[in-house]
């Protein structure tokens, strides 16, 4: 079976690498045969991944390239789009280009479409609103990323499945290890554009390690100015997040309460999680879905993330359990080892063919209707 997956950006981004390369193997092994051609350059996401010019003058080139994958595309037997065709092009020629691409699968791990209905202009919103929730219908099928994305998916259509992002634990510590001896370590990893959550709660972090040794280790953020705050800058790489994370006490996940946060996925914790360290996040969004409160994690509202860290900065063995707890819900719900057949079958079952792994429609799991 073949299939042209055309992410948003390239390798280098989360989204593309977790959300299609890393099935690679697995989709080839279960008899798929996958191109992938990103819409933006490795020069433009790297300009995104560091909060550089993004070289808008590069989108034409970037369309182009789209609309000569898709006049390939009746060479394949199902084509995967993240988010959308080509981005604020309205919907009249969204429709045309899925036509080209029949059958199609819109994967989505943001709230993109808010980046159109809420959009400050008057004129984006009318134009590009709606457009999202079209070409949703008009999909063999949507895969989103969490429950938040599921729900605006099925205003449009009853072919929706949960697809979380999830890791590949072979990258990660087959059993659980001690961190770093000496200052306790409350590890945040993201990118310049989620910074701002990191920088939201630094003033309680600040509270919190006042009179401690503690630091706090910002792996892949922007530089701000954080004063007298503990903070150590970590450049983020994919060939050293896993050590990094491993090295900390506790990792988390602050998000501030909005429509476009209640669409994020909660990859922070999962990767945190899977190096079997306890987490504390806010209660929004997938958050809710990933922590058990008390069992795999804490959640903190603002006011309340001294109280949580404190808790686990007095208690090693509560945070080794939660470290255990998190691993397994990791194991369970959030592997590539546990997705990789379900997406295999989710892809077949959209382009009318089968395979060896089978879902059944209405798998909870999947919640597919």
């Amino acid at each position: 079976m073949n299939v042209l997956i055309l992410p948003r950006h390239s390798a280098q981004a989360a989204s593309c690498r977790h959300r299609f390369v890393q099935y690679l193997p697995y989709l080839q092994a279960y008899g798929f045969s996958c191109d992938v051609v990103p819409f933006f350059d490795e020069r433009y996401t790297a300009a995104v991944l560091g909060g550089g010019d993004k070289l808008w003058w590069r989108f034409g080139q970037a369309a182009a390239r789209r609309l000569a994958a898709l006049l390939k595309a009746r060479r394949y037997d199902l084509v995967v789009v993240h988010s959308e065709f080509i981005p604020f092009l309205p919907y009249a020629f969204e429709h045309w280009l899925g036509r080209l691409a029949v059958p199609f699968v819109i994967d989505f791990d943001d709230a993109f479409f808010h980046a159109y209905d809420q959009h400050p202009s008057g004129l984006v919103r009318r134009m590009l609103g709606n457009k999202l929730g079209q070409l949703m219908a008009a999909a063999e099928l949507n895969c989103a990323g969490s429950d938040y994305l599921c729900g605006y998916a099925r205003r449009f259509s009853r072919k929706v499945a949960l697809v979380p992002t999830v890791v590949d634990l072979a990258r990660y510590p087959a059993a659980q290890t001690a961190p770093d001896p000496g200052r306790f370590s409350i590890g945040w990893i993201g990118s310049p554009a989620t910074t701002p959550h990191l920088q939201s709660v630094l003033p309680e972090l600040v509270a919190f390690a006042r009179g401690r040794n503690v630091e706090v280790v910002a792996i892949g953020a922007r530089r701000f100015d954080v004063g007298a705050a503990p903070v150590r800058w970590v450049e983020w790489s994919e060939q050293t997040e896993v050590a990094e994370l491993s090295r900390t006490h506790v990792g988390i996940m602050p998000l501030p309460e909005s429509m476009w946060t209640e669409g994020k996925c909660g990859f922070k914790l999962i990767q945190a999680m899977a190096c079997w360290r306890p987490v504390v996040a806010s209660p929004v969004g997938a958050n809710l879905r990933i922590v058990e409160s008390e069992v795999s994690g804490l959640l903190a509202r603002p006011g309340e993330w001294g109280a949580a860290l404190t808790r686990l900065y007095e208690n090693p063995q509560l945070c080794a359990t939660l470290g255990v707890n998190g691993r397994r819900t990791i194991e369970r719900d959030y592997s590539l080892e546990v997705w990789a057949p379900r997406l295999a079958a989710l892809w077949a079952q959209a382009a009318g063919r089968t395979t060896a792994v089978t879902l059944e429609v209405g798998d909870p799991r999947s919640c597919v209707e």
